[in-house]
């Protein structure tokens, strides 16, 4: 096996396509993702597993930087075809020695492990994980870059169409969902960059009206319009009279669809709208002849509670994230900075992205 890292376009493609078409992938490790990073300074690379030629498996890292201090973050991964997972303790060594090479104080990585059945084919076998022996202490000290951690998985398998599985909603569910189809809504996807940047800001208002922080579009609009163009992601609104009432940004990877953000509008029609929504991203998942349909996880006990009544159940991964400190002194003094610096952590970030434009 050979192992090499890069961000060379034309193996970011291939890496791409290979995500895409993975089970274990994760949009946070396409690169289209980990460039988005670049608004705030950091770096990213692709680390890629060659078999006689072919991708048989890899990670995406993004190299953060904080004041002097450099991370090296795996947000999901590394992942592998089946029947190729036992290269993964080589790998994991490879890592670790990759992070040392380019100066990096702290390393973490996050592994989609797990017993359930609903999502075996997602995730790799918990036996694994006695196998390849992990090193790193369990848990996650950056904070700074969302990693995987679970799946909030609507499973298919016991409706094999979407008429049937509405049928298992209980009646409010669907009283709800039909509400919103009476009022004669329109659907759309949006994707110029001006519709894209419209149906977008719903979303953003939404987050600043329930206190949550979202992407903002104009640090986030490459990442958008390029996973858009590229049919692995988009945008979809419903409409009432020509007017946006609500809006989701979805991604296709790994063999199914995964809910990201989304916003309503707050009059009386907004809740049902919210139900049209996922109804919407649900027959899309049928369409595609996926076997479910990623709600995602997190949220208010609200939110949570709303995604339940379309039968999702939240399944979190089993102790997903590891980290290794390769300079401890820098570490701690990273620690010492950090718990002055957490307050601001909105205002540096928007410092950063500011400064990265005017470096541009």
């Amino acid at each position: 096996m050979d192992i090499f890292f890069t961000k060379d376009i034309k193996w970011l493609e291939k890496w791409d396509e290979f995500v895409f078409l993975n089970d274990r992938g994760s949009h946070l490790i396409f690169s289209d993702w980990l460039q988005s990073y670049e608004s705030y300074g950091f770096d990213f690379e692709i680390g890629i597993c060659l078999d006689n030629g072919k991708i048989i498996g890899g990670f995406g890292a993004i190299i953060a930087k904080v004041f002097f201090f450099k991370f090296y973050i795996l947000p999901h991964g590394p992942i592998f075809l089946d029947n190729f997972e036992n290269n993964l303790s080589f790998l994991l060594k490879e890592i670790r020695l990759r992070a040392k090479e380019i100066n990096c104080c702290y390393l973490q990585y996050s592994l989609p492990f797990s017993e359930n059945n609903n999502i075996k084919s997602y995730t790799y076998d918990l036996n694994l994980k006695k196998e390849i022996g992990i090193l790193e202490k369990k848990g996650s000290l950056f904070k700074y870059i969302y990693s995987s951690y679970g799946i909030n998985w609507l499973n298919f398998d016991q409706a094999e169409t979407s008429d049937e599985l509405l049928k298992r909603f209980t009646v409010q569910t669907r009283r709800n969902i039909n509400l919103a189809y009476r009022k004669k809504i329109e659907i759309a996807y949006p994707v110029t960059e001006e519709d894209c940047k419209i149906a977008y800001n719903l979303i953003e208002k939404n987050a600043k009206s329930g206190n949550y922080s979202v992407r903002a579009f104009k640090d986030f609009r490459k990442t958008i319009l390029s996973l858009i163009d590229k049919k692995r992601a988009f945008l979809l609104t419903i409409s009432v009279n020509n007017e946006i009432k609500g809006a989701a940004f979805v991604v296709n990877c790994g063999n199914y669809l995964s809910y990201i953000s989304g916003g309503t509008n707050k009059d009386e029609l907004g809740s049902n709208v919210g139900y049209a929504i996922h109804w919407e991203l649900i027959k899309k998942s049928y369409d595609l002849g996926y076997k479910g349909y990623n709600i995602s996880m997190g949220g208010s006990l609200g939110v949570q509670n709303f995604k339940s009544k379309f039968l999702a159940k939240s399944i979190s991964f089993e102790d997903p994230h590891y980290y290794l400190i390769l300079k401890p002194i820098y570490f701690k003094t990273y620690l010492f900075v950090e718990k002055y610096f957490k307050p601001y952590k909105s205002q540096i970030s928007k410092i950063l992205s500011f400064l990265m434009k005017r470096k541009k």
